[in-house]
């Protein structure tokens, strides 16, 4: 079913918003964590692994949380945190919801759908599309795009080269035959080729797996474990998702009931049990 005409310009108007609060004026966003973390939300990345779920929004007590697999490849996970940052607006504020985990970006879901939609508005506004065909690419026909063309696009926003055609086509700029002829020069090529012939960013295709947690989950841990709150087991697996081990850190020496469920800690900490429980 398509999305509803007003909804469908309350989303785009919600992606505007976040654009004009950010000041961001190039063609897409060059760095989407900062963004987030600029919308006031703790903003984490970890690799979980290339298969397993992509990212979540969360809202605990006072924190808003926003969470992506960094075993993505990058273009995969600007998307994510693009989409996180949609279900934070758009369902998290509006239906009173606390938590949205996102294994794929289901289209028939009406939330994805929803969420996909702002991460394409908020990446790839139509209005800085339109003028990137108009003056980068000089009003080149369409019939005469190939995948280097693509491959420029994705550059300046930042975004994958499949996106790119999901959004140019959601737009009616591409149809599905020109659509399915650029596919197939991607095929052929590999998108990382293509970047790479244009010195376009090829870091886009690769996983960059890293680790960023914020600083007041550090602090919150080891707190309690001197507060004797939790056991020193529960401390330690706790600072190993950020490779540190409690002789790392400042802690006082103490004792405490090694029974403590390490559950608590996980569900009150800033990172969604979700992602200690592999």
């Amino acid at each position: 079913m398509a999305m509803n005409k007003s909804r469908q310009i309350f989303i785009e108007k919600n992606a505007e918003i976040v654009r004009l609060e950010c000041n961001i004026v190039d063609y897409g966003i060059k760095d989407i964590f900062k963004v987030s973390e600029m919308l006031g939300y703790r903003t984490i990345r970890y690799p979980i692994g290339s298969e397993a779920f992509l990212g979540f929004a969360m809202i605990k007590d006072s924190e808003r949380i926003v969470f992506s697999n960094s075993s993505l490849i990058l273009s995969r996970e600007i998307f994510t945190v693009a989409h996180e940052i949609g279900h934070q607006i758009l369902h998290l504020s509006e239906q009173g919801k606390t938590l949205i985990k996102d294994d794929d970006f289901n289209e028939t879901d009406e939330q994805e759908k929803e969420a996909n939609y702002f991460a394409a508005c908020l990446l790839m506004p139509r209005e800085k599309v339109e003028k990137f065909i108009r003056l980068e690419l000089k009003d080149k026909s369409i019939t005469k795009w190939d995948g280097f063309d693509i491959a420029r696009f994705q550059t300046a926003f930042n975004v994958s080269y499949d996106m790119s055609l999901i959004r140019l086509k959601a737009m009616n700029i591409l149809n599905d035959e020109i659509k399915e002829k650029l596919q197939a020069d991607k095929t052929e090529q590999t998108a990382t080729k293509l970047l790479g012939v244009i010195s376009g960013n090829t870091e886009l295709c690769k996983a960059t797996e890293v680790k960023k947690v914020p600083a007041v989950f550090l602090e919150w841990v080891i707190a309690n474990y001197n507060e004797k709150l939790i056991p020193k087991t529960s401390l330690a697996a706790a600072l190993k998702y950020v490779d540190l081990s409690p002789d790392d850190v400042d802690i006082n020496d103490g004792m405490v009931d090694e029974e403590e469920s390490f559950d608590d800690l996980l569900s009150y900490s800033l990172i969604s049990r979700e992602l200690y429980g592999k």
